[in-house]
């Protein structure tokens, strides 16, 4: 199993900036959508993903990225923009239809962050625990971000809607 990646967080003016160093897997989207829904609740509407440190997504996250532009959306304002990407994470987020959801900004000489402010992120805990339902409704969201991601990932949720049963299909 992989090393959890670090989840950092703080809120400063009107963002909620949320950094990922490592893996952005499915191991840290557990406490990132459970951090992004509490900040949505105490009416936070402004977020900011920091992906200077981060060396790969993994499906799920980029999910959980997707819900919460789409729980944005949902409320009707508000916005999700992701900084400081390399090119490989880009190209993983334009590969499924991420790019027309929220912002991207690619990683350039200067990297973007909320240090500049004065602000410390606090560290947020990280569950290496696989959470079924975390990973279902993060590859729903990337279906209805963009219907052409249903076929690429019709076995991981035949799978975990209906567990080992269902991998006898050919």
């Amino acid at each position: 199993m992989t090393t959890p990646a670090i989840v950092s967080a703080g809120c400063f003016d009107q963002d909620v900036w949320i950094r990922i160093e490592g893996r952005g897997n499915f191991q840290s989207s557990s406490s990132i959508r459970k951090f992004a829904q509490a900040m949505i609740q105490r009416g936070r509407r402004q977020f900011i993903v920091d992906l200077a440190a981060c060396d790969h997504m993994d499906s799920t996250f980029m999910g959980t990225l997707t819900g919460i532009s789409q729980k944005l959306r949902e409320l009707g304002q508000g916005s999700l923009l992701v900084i400081n990407v390399t090119p490989r994470n880009v190209d993983l987020m334009e590969n499924l239809g991420l790019n027309f959801l929220f912002g991207i900004e690619t990683a350039g000489t200067i990297m973007r962050t909320p240090a500049e402010a004065g602000v410390d992120l606090m560290q947020l805990p990280v569950d290496a625990t696989m959470e079924r339902d975390i990973i279902l409704s993060a590859h729903e969201a990337l279906i209805a971000a963009n219907p052409s991601n249903a076929e690429r990932f019709r076995d991981v949720l035949e799978y975990l809607k209906h567990g080992d049963h269902g991998s006898d299909r050919k």
